[in-house]
């Protein structure tokens, strides 16, 4: 049971496949933000790449419920919608009264703008964007930096997290490992 004063943390994506990359940002998000509850929501497609899939749906489900069962604070979550205000919107009907903290790559940040109602999503929710190796970068050419342009030269150089009215930026070395690396070598091998 969720406690009225519990901080919950979603963590959505395709995870094709789920990897160590995935666990150490999800340890680092939950530490940071004393998070009580972690819920993985494994979307089937991600509405702005259009793509196949290397592992099914229900390989990647397995795959997700079997690498987070041993860790307390992580659960995979029951509601899985096509988009994340959609997902948003669930978890606030759900859980009333709670404060949700969303996690976003840094791979996400240049299409962020793009997302269905991303406007309303940083209405709904904290935003907590984290880095990936090679796209922080991408930061400088997004909306959100347009929009905090002087706040952020000013701190992202020394801070770990950048807080913004909506949103954090969290700085981390990260472990260079991604999906798409993971699926070239399993296609290389077949």
């Amino acid at each position: 049971m969720i406690k009225k004063n519990h901080n919950i943390g979603i963590f959505s994506g395709s995870f094709d496949p789920l990897h160590k990359g995935h666990l150490h940002i999800s340890k680092i998000f939950i530490k940071k933000f004393k998070l009580n509850k972690l819920y993985w929501s494994l979307a089937k497609v991600n509405p702005l790449v259009k793509k196949k899939y290397f592992f099914s749906y229900e390989e990647r489900l397995k795959l997700l419920r079997k690498k987070v069962k041993g860790y307390k604070k992580m659960t995979v979550s029951d509601i899985h919608k096509k988009y994340s205000i959609q997902l948003i919107k669930e978890f606030l009907k759900k859980y009333k009264n709670k404060k949700f903290f969303f996690l976003v790559g840094a791979d996400n940040l240049k299409s962020f703008h793009k997302w269905k109602d991303y406007k309303q999503i940083m209405n709904l929710v904290t935003l907590v964007f984290i880095s990936r190796p090679g796209y922080d970068k991408d930061l400088k050419k997004t909306i959100i930096y347009k929009k905090h342009k002087n706040k952020l030269i000013k701190n992202f150089k020394n801070n770990e997290i950048i807080n913004e009215d909506s949103w954090f930026f969290i700085k981390d070395k990260g472990i260079n490992i991604s999906s798409s690396k993971l699926k070239n070598r399993l296609y290389k091998k077949n």
